[in-house]
């Protein structure tokens, strides 16, 4: 039995054309997922984290998967890191979701992977209250940029009635702080 090209040429060319646009969870055929991780810590935890990288200027988002406004501008993280992260800036992500909930790890770690979030990424296994009284919060979303000496440099929030902050904001300070010599 022999089939002509004419009947196996359209065959062939939507397995091509499928074939070239198959995506794996936002990632094309072949590609390997990002190493996404996420670390359950305690408050002390976190500060040491901030302290052991000492001679970098440490970038710390406060989020959480209930907050849309930190969604929305947790892209922004993702490309401070990358563009700055040879030059001496180090990333963390901190998630403020109820630590409680049995699907709330669940959920941040697939934002995460979705955001293709490298760097460290914790989670906050603190109540409410103990992380907003110590950093003076009323919620998330929220960024902290410490200097090279590990001095808290900045604390950008959202202040009901003031102008918020955006990453243009962040950055700018960023790149003022990688300016000053060590």
């Amino acid at each position: 039995m022999r089939i002509g090209l004419g009947r196996l040429l359209p065959g062939l060319l939507l397995i091509g054309t499928l074939f070239s646009f198959v995506q794996l969870e936002g990632r094309s055929f072949g590609q390997s997922a990002p190493n996404v991780q996420l670390k359950i810590v305690k408050y002390g935890e976190l500060t040491e984290a901030v302290r052991a990288q000492k001679g970098k200027v440490v970038v710390v988002d406060v989020w959480a998967d209930f907050c849309i406004p930190c969604k929305k501008e947790f892209p922004n993280l993702v490309l401070l890191h990358k563009k700055y992260a040879e030059k001496g800036v180090t990333c963390f992500s901190v998630s403020v979701d109820p630590p409680n909930k049995a699907a709330a790890k669940d959920k941040v770690k697939k934002f995460l992977e979705e955001q293709e979030a490298t760097f460290e990424n914790f989670f906050l296994d603190e109540p409410e209250g103990v992380w907003q009284n110590r950093w003076d919060l009323s919620g998330p979303p929220c960024v902290f940029v410490f200097d090279r000496q590990g001095k808290r440099a900045a604390k950008f929030e959202v202040n009901p009635g003031r102008k918020q902050f955006t990453y243009e904001d962040v950055e700018k300070l960023v790149a003022e702080l990688l300016e000053r010599k060590p």
